[in-house]
């Protein structure tokens, strides 16, 4: 590894526009997506961005991503249609229905790499199908530490690909929910799933469970729990696990270990939650952030 590759990473994984209905309101034309998310939650031009828009992406959201990325060698514009999703929250935030799904351009699209990437020592494989997960990741000329991020509807519709995947990934990251649809298990005991996911071949795994924090296991036997930021008031939780994962690469960027990683991420996600769509990510101050993770040190001891 190369000193001019050494705090750096690819982010990829879907690039939206998005309609979030809450009971804040109804928001439009909302730039949305796991690679967006985890994009922003990163500290600007440290990571590449990586994935495919739409001729009727707007400037200013292209803007914003680029002014963020280290370059958009890698961000794919095609004729057609960016990939768009509409979703519709309970009061409560406790669950969501997808209103529409229109995959757009990105149901032909292919990832390449720039070459200068193909060096980076960090791949973050945020949340869309898991064969470019696989293909993006064979395309890498290094062995860099992978972050690995899925949904249920690719443990339901692609699981023979995405336990493939798992393999070959340092840290894994799903919800309580996908757990316990990819284990089979009935979710009443966290470390039985934990162990069956660790057998599937990840080095570590993280169980996110919202307000309820998460809990890290990996192959050596460690096991913590890390507490979700408390915060007064939810404005919109689309793309917290994304600002999560993010926030755990900026860590691990900066040579963080996986505990003191994984307090980033929760901070980021709290960041995330405080606005609708990626806005809560761009007004990040660096006191509050600093406040946010003296809390997370404050309430977390090794």
């Amino acid at each position: 590894m190369t000193s001019k590759h050494s705090h750096k990473a690819i982010v990829f994984g879907s690039i939206s526009i998005d309609k979030i209905i809450n009971n804040h309101g109804s928001f439009p034309d909302i730039l949305g997506g796991s690679a967006a998310y985890a994009l922003l939650a990163n500290e600007s031009n440290t990571c590449e961005l990586v994935g495919v828009v739409g001729d009727d992406f707007p400037n200013s959201h292209f803007q914003l991503l680029s002014n963020n990325s280290l370059s958009t060698e890698s961000l794919t514009q095609s004729k057609g249609s960016t990939f768009c999703w509409g979703g519709k929250y309970k009061d409560d935030f406790s669950s969501r229905e997808t209103l529409y799904v229109d995959p757009g351009v990105s149901e032909a699209y292919f990832p390449e790499l720039s070459n200068e990437s193909k060096n980076y020592p960090f791949l973050m494989l945020g949340n869309t199908a898991p064969h470019l997960q696989i293909e993006l990741l064979n395309q890498m000329n290094n062995k860099p530490y992978v972050l690995l991020d899925t949904f249920k509807l690719y443990i339901d519709i692609a699981n023979d690909e995405l336990k493939e995947l798992i393999k070959r990934v340092d840290l894994f990251c799903i919800n309580y929910n996908e757990a316990i649809a990819l284990t089979g298990l009935d979710g009443k005991n966290i470390h039985e799933m934990a162990k069956a996911i660790l057998e599937l071949g990840p080095k570590s795994l993280i169980i996110k469970d919202g307000e309820k924090g998460s809990s890290y296991f990996d192959c050596d036997d460690n096991v913590f729990e890390i507490k979700a930021y408390p915060l007064k008031e939810v404005i919109d939780t689309t793309g917290a696990g994304d600002a999560y994962l993010g926030g755990i690469l900026m860590g691990k960027l900066k040579g963080m270990h996986i505990f003191e990683a994984i307090k980033v991420g929760a901070v980021m996600a709290s960041f995330c939650i405080e606005g609708v769509g990626v806005e809560g990510l761009l007004n990040v101050s660096k006191k509050e952030f600093e406040d946010r993770l003296d809390w997370m040190n404050s309430n977390h001891t090794p």
